[in-house]
């Protein structure tokens, strides 16, 4: 009997068991997949994928393709400014906007609806004392950005940042006047000069370059090694065939920039961001670039304190943040605290978001100069009414002429940041239920924010008045695309006026644009961004022709890092004047 009632037992446990084991699978079979919200747009396809949208973005990447372009096309795709995305199994479905008008609001005016979310997982495992890594509404944000704030004002810029990256701007017209002679009318790769002369105009203005005198500069030492060497066109059947000229591999303050970068942008990727940068952390190349750029900053941060207690002049953002504190300091009588883990991550911020972004649009604008020849003629006139005393001595414009605006000059940079916009697309979190579009959005809902595309650099998506909020129908009364000025053009003129006198005239609220974000969250270097590729275009257009390159070696594909930029750029300068 007691065996019987055993076997019964027995039975009915195993069957729990199994039946349990089907309930787990039924529940992780059922939650797997995506599930709409509804009455907003999607692709109905990915719903029946345990991937989602994830397979189709995927499919870009397999030729190396950047997979950004994918978030821009949805709004036409499904004829809505507002569609769902499903990236990946159990994720829950995220928003996706494509209208300037409800970017713009949503960054300027709805602070209480929003919150950076992922973005603080993702900058905290690289920059976890930096405001980045900080929701606004964080006690620590105030006061952590507060540290740099004065770094970005007009009388900073002017006198210690625009004479560093003029610097480093003459630097890489001398490099390219030299690979222009060796060359011998043959195109070269200059897609790493870019990048080096952006890290150089960045670390100047954050920290100095140190005895190295930087990456441009130690690449134009090495190149004069080989001036004498008439070889290196020499096997080229065709003057349109580019040629292959010496080079220094990076820096290892700039390798090590790059890898924190990779991990940045990786980080967004990532559905755990936290854990990832863990795990990322145990690689040694990780370890070293930390290493390396902190070990800079810390000596450049010992340097500084004698010379600046000696009375000299700020000559960096650096040095201004430590000034600061110095002096507060002596006031009440206390030492400096100059290994507040603050001071290293700001500054070391400061060049992550510097770098990258400068380095793309800088190379889309030289590829806009070569495939707009008219332009180059355009804007090197203005250049020279506007700085006129400089053209008739025949030499540059100084760092402090440059100071003073050009108007064509300044509308070919907008005109570049529009339809090449460097960041792509942002993300923001619902803070609380929320309405978008007239549509009901769930608190920690992931909203994707289109910077370009419809209504930007696109055809606009139409969007009834009614469904926007009442902070963006207070606020409507702003041009809100480019639908009636052929948006995909490239055209400079759109931001040009002419003022009372009939003077040329740069209108930067001309029409929509989101190139640096927007509110109190939007990019905090943007007058630095601005100031450097000012300078280093305009000594670049006054020295140089950009002739057009075959067309075989154009490529406008792009590929993706914390930017989106071109893989290549070739180029063949020829002397201006």
């Amino acid at each position: 009997m007691a065996q019987q009632i055993f076997s019964v037992t027995s039975y009915y446990g195993f069957a729990a068991v199994i039946t349990g084991v089907f309930a787990l699978l039924y529940f992780v079979y059922h939650n797997a997949y995506p599930k709409p919200l509804p009455g907003i747009p999607y692709n109905t396809q990915a719903t029946v994928k345990f991937a989602g949208d994830l397979p189709e973005i995927q499919e870009r990447q397999k030729d190396g393709a950047s997979i950004r372009p994918w978030f821009l096309e949805q709004a036409h795709r499904h004829g809505s400014a507002i569609t769902q995305i499903f990236l990946g199994p159990f994720a829950r479905p995220a928003i996706l906007i494509s209208d300037f008008r409800e970017v713009n609001d949503i960054l300027m005016y709805r602070e209480a609806d929003f919150k950076r979310g992922k973005k603080v997982d993702v900058f905290s495992g690289i920059l976890p004392h930096a405001h980045p890594a900080m929701e606004t509404f964080d006690p620590r944000f105030k006061s952590t950005r507060d540290l740099v704030r004065d770094v970005m004002t007009p009388s900073f810029l002017q006198s210690v940042s625009a004479p560093r990256a003029y610097d480093v701007a003459v630097n890489l017209v001398e490099l390219w006047r030299l690979k222009h002679r060796m060359a011998k009318g043959h195109p070269f790769q200059a897609a790493d000069d870019i990048v080096e002369f952006s890290f150089d105009a960045i670390l100047s203005a954050a920290t100095g370059l140190g005895a190295s005198g930087g990456d441009v500069w130690q690449q134009l030492l090495h190149l004069r090694k080989f001036e004498s060497n008439a070889t290196f066109a020499a096997d080229r059947a065709s003057v349109n065939e580019p040629v292959n000229l010496p080079a220094l591999g990076r820096s290892v303050k700039l390798k090590a920039l790059s890898t924190d970068e990779e991990s940045l942008w990786k980080g967004f990727y990532m559905p755990w961001p936290k854990l990832y940068h863990r795990v990322n952390k145990l690689r040694p190349s990780v370890r070293d670039a930390r290493r390396v750029l902190r070990g800079h900053i810390n000596s450049q941060i010992t340097a500084a304190v004698p010379r600046l207690r000696a009375g000299s002049a700020p000559e960096c953002a650096l040095d201004y943040v430590i000034q600061r504190e110095v002096k507060a300091a002596d006031k009440v009588g206390r030492a400096p605290v100059l290994d507040d883990p603050r001071i290293r991550d700001q500054i070391y911020g400061y060049l992550i978001a510097g770098h990258d972004t400068s380095a793309g649009t800088l190379a889309w604008a030289v590829r806009r100069l070569m495939a707009n020849p008219e332009e180059q003629v355009k804007i090197r006139d203005n250049l020279r009414e506007t700085y006129s005393d400089a053209w008739r001595e025949k030499r540059l414009p100084t760092a402090q002429e440059l100071v003073k605006h050009a108007p064509y000059l300044d509308a070919f940079l907008e005109e570049v940041l529009r339809l090449n916009c460097p960041v792509v697309t942002i993300m923001v979190t619902t803070k609380r239920d929320t309405l978008i579009l007239g549509h009901h959005v769930p608190e920690d809902t992931i909203v994707f924010l289109n910077l370009t595309g419809p209504s930007l650099n696109r055809p606009s998506v139409a969007v009834p008045e009614a469904l926007r909020s009442e902070s963006s129908q207070a606020h409507g009364n702003v041009r809100e695309n480019w639908d009636d000025m052929s948006p995909s053009q490239f055209m400079p003129e759109r931001w040009l006026t002419r003022d009372e006198d009939g003077r040329l005239a740069f209108n930067a609220s001309a029409g929509p644009t989101l190139s640096f974000s927007a509110g109190n969250r939007g990019c905090w270097g943007k007058r630095l961004g601005y100031l450097e590729l000012r300078i280093v275009l305009s000594v670049l257009v006054w020295s140089f022709n950009f002739e057009e390159v075959p067309e075989k070696i154009v490529n406008w594909d792009t590929y993706d890092s914390l930017v989106t930029a071109p893989k290549d750029c070739y180029i063949r300068p020829t002397d201006a004047c």
